[in-house]
């Protein structure tokens, strides 16, 4: 199918390019505005501060050279994803080693190129003893935060409590950071944290701190970093804006650490590429059965809900149908639940009509396999107006030739 049409955003008209659809469109500018609102909101309140874009967000080699080009470091989950980074030129000084799969080879390669690593496992601990770096500078603990510090409806985990890091009540941080004293001769290392926000509220964020400095004091530490993790918003007007979060952060923890000494460090992904990229989209069929108007895209559900939990978008279409009461949206899949959304009293779709999902480069561009169909193309709208290809489709030859010995 082909995208050639005019599309109404917001009472203007935008022309796009002659593109074979579905295809993602990466907008270097507002890429490039999201990561200068994190650095001006650290520039004012926490100068001594790192940003590291989250690899598993969005995987895209080109979002990852972007990312080394204009100063911001990787940070990784996965042996995997660590060599993805070097390989789009990511010195291991400037990789956040993350998670509780860290295998044995690329442990020991960040341990000796200086990557910062954050210790969330026995193992991680462990393999740490076994090959202890020359200093502990760039070596942090995940501490496990406990879900009674929010407000019912923030996170998603009460009950059983979130997966990650050592936990205070149970005595394993404690003991984690007595090995690191007697380790290091009681040097300096970081302390990180993360949490899987619902609401991604700025309150999280200062409640997490405030926890994190009462270990500070308990402990009598002076850490080297803090890694606050991410999750939060960026780059959508309504939402907290990162001032917020790093404001909140630093109220709690002025007055146990000195920014000149302790550095920042925050996790962007979601507040990173996530405003930055749209879906376009082309109606294929429209069939009325007896109870719904159905309506086939060549995009699919998979291509920007990797959860499968949204109901709604922010879109465009270029349809100029008069109104219809309710047309059902789906996906090019035979999954019978690939439906996008009900679009009520827009205009009604027709064969070559052109859908746009806006804000949608959170987990999807790489998340899901060439299930059904191979990947679609992506491109990137550069700040001078061009577009280039930064993904070609892939096609059937390329995934015989992955999946074969």
């Amino acid at each position: 199918m082909l995208s050639n049409r005019l599309l109404m955003r917001k009472g203007r008209i935008e022309v796009t390019e002659l593109y074979p659809t579905p295809y993602f469109l990466v907008c270097e500018q507002t890429l490039q505005q999201n990561i200068q609102d994190i650095a001006s909101a650290l520039d004012l309140m926490w100068p001594h501060a790192s940003i590291a874009y989250s690899v598993k967000t969005n995987a895209l080699p080109w979002i990852l050279k972007w990312m080394n080009e204009n100063g911001v470091l990787a940070e990784v989950v996965s042996d995997d994803e660590y060599r993805l980074a070097k390989l789009c030129g990511f010195e291991d000084r400037r990789i956040v080693f993350n998670g509780p799969v860290k295998g044995e080879e690329m442990f020991s390669q960040a341990v000796q190129n200086d990557a910062y690593i954050n210790l969330d496992s026995k193992g991680d601990l462990l393999r740490l003893k076994k090959n202890p770096p020359k200093s502990a500078e760039r070596i942090g603990v995940r501490i496990n935060i406990p879900p009674e510090l929010f407000v019912e409806g923030d996170i998603g985990y009460q009950e059983d409590g979130f997966r990650f890091g050592y936990s205070k009540e149970n005595g394993e941080l404690l003991q984690v950071v007595q090995e690191l004293r007697e380790l290091f001769c009681n040097a300096r290392f970081g302390l990180h944290t993360h949490v899987n926000s619902v609401t991604r509220s700025p309150e999280v964020y200062r409640q997490t701190a405030r926890y994190v400095a009462g270990i500070i004091r308990a402990y009598s530490l002076e850490p080297a970093f803090i890694d606050v993790g991410g999750g939060f918003f960026g780059g959508v007007p309504g939402k907290p804006m990162p001032y917020e979060y790093i404001r909140a952060i630093r109220d709690e923890l002025l007055s146990v650490v000195d920014p000149k000494k302790t550095k920042l460090i925050v996790e962007p992904g979601s507040a990173a590429i996530g405003s930055a990229v749209e879906l376009h989209t082309t109606v294929i069929d429209v069939k009325d059965t007896a109870r719904a108007r159905i309506v086939t895209t060549d995009g699919s559900r998979i291509h920007i809900d990797p959860l499968w939990r949204k109901k709604e978008y922010l879109f465009s279409t270029d349809a100029k149908g008069s109104p219809f009461s309710k047309q059902i949206v789906c996906g090019y899949t035979c999954m019978d639940n690939d439906r996008i959304m009900a679009f009520e009293n827009g205009p009604e779709l027709a064969e070559g009509d052109h859908i746009v999902y806006h804000r949608v480069g959170n987990y999807t561009i790489t998340f899901g396999g060439p299930f059904i169909k191979g990947y679609p193309a992506v491109y990137a709208k550069k700040k001078d107006g061009s577009i280039v290809m930064i993904r070609k489709p892939m096609d059937m030859v390329e995934y015989y030739r992955l999946e074969t010995c």
